[in-house]
């Protein structure tokens, strides 16, 4: 059975004519990917998997694999078909149907199935109206798309929680950008503000020709919380994906 996704899934063209990087990047399971290649201790495993004594990478590692290499599209499709069997949801054959017992309603009692009972005495306008308003109400996805916690996913590693692909990929620029300082000599190191400044992070707090001593201050306070902010999530995030949750910027996990 084919398999559907909760989010966007990667589009990843053909052999001869590959997709571009931007229909990769749309996908929050490529940034999945990515933020699991920052992680160290995962990373180390996949060096010398034979050696580790370390049970939990090692089930991460049977379904994820060696994420050494900078190849997307290899790793996600393949003969071993990866992205689809670990985030692939099966697809529900139900769709509308009638209950006529409650021997059928337990059958099909699931957290994405809506139980309705209407009566036909009702107009159908009136009964449609009705209907819809439920619907806006129960169904909080959009068009085209689930939302993350309105359904039971059935994917091996179900996404953590809705997130922002924009969000996910500064975040990683932030992340990236703050370990290629850190790993510099202490005196060539910027400041986390120049940081965001040479990033653009927050407009607002871009200097300008007008700012006094005291809006150079605060823009600078600013870019500094924002780039700590985002590298600590950025951190967090990556050090859950060797437990196998994405998104999950809390933590201690």
């Amino acid at each position: 059975m084919k398999k559907i996704f909760s989010a966007i899934h990667p589009l990843l063209g053909t052999k001869k004519n590959p997709s571009p990087q931007h229909l990769l990047e749309r996908s929050v399971y490529f940034w999945w990917w990515a933020y699991l290649k920052r992680n160290d201790e995962y990373i180390k495993y996949c060096s010398n998997p034979n050696k580790s004594k370390s049970q939990k990478l090692q089930k991460i590692f049977e379904d994820f694999g060696d994420v050494r290499s900078n190849d997307f599209r290899k790793w996600w499709g393949g003969k071993e078909e990866r992205g689809s069997n670990l985030f692939g949801e099966n697809r529900s054959e139900l769709t509308v149907t009638k209950i006529n017992s409650f021997n059928d309603f337990e059958i099909n009692k699931k957290k994405s199935t809506l139980i309705l009972a209407i009566n036909l005495e009702l107009g159908k306008r009136k009964l449609q109206a009705m209907i819809s308003k439920i619907l806006t109400s129960e169904h909080q996805g959009r068009r085209g798309r689930k939302a993350l916690r309105s359904f039971e996913s059935t994917a091996c590693y179900p996404l953590h929680r809705n997130f922002s692909v924009y969000n996910l990929k500064r975040m990683l620029m932030v992340y990236d950008a703050v370990k290629e300082n850190e790993s510099k000599p202490k005196a060539e190191r910027k400041k986390l503000w120049q940081i965001g400044e040479s990033m653009k992070l927050v407009p607002s707090a871009m200097p300008t020709k007008y700012d006094n001593k005291y809006d150079v201050r605060n823009n600078h306070n600013t870019m500094t919380m924002t780039v700590s902010r985002y590298y600590r999530s950025a951190k967090n995030i990556i050090a859950n994906t060797s437990v196998g949750q994405f998104p999950n910027s809390d933590k201690g996990i």
